[in-house]
């Protein structure tokens, strides 16, 4: 995986942990919604 979309998804995973909303971070990341699923999953597996 490039590391602009490693990037992308940390940034994400930040957000997320923030709190916005998937729709802001898809807006700003430009992720699609799956990618942004999968970095949330990851989230929650930790907690």
């Amino acid at each position: 995986m490039s590391d602009k979309k490693e990037g992308l998804k940390q940034e994400a995973r930040e957000m997320l942990l923030d709190g916005e909303t998937a729709d802001k971070i898809k807006e700003k990341t430009h992720l699609r919604q799956k990618d942004i699923k999968r970095v949330q999953e990851e989230i929650t597996k930790h907690f």
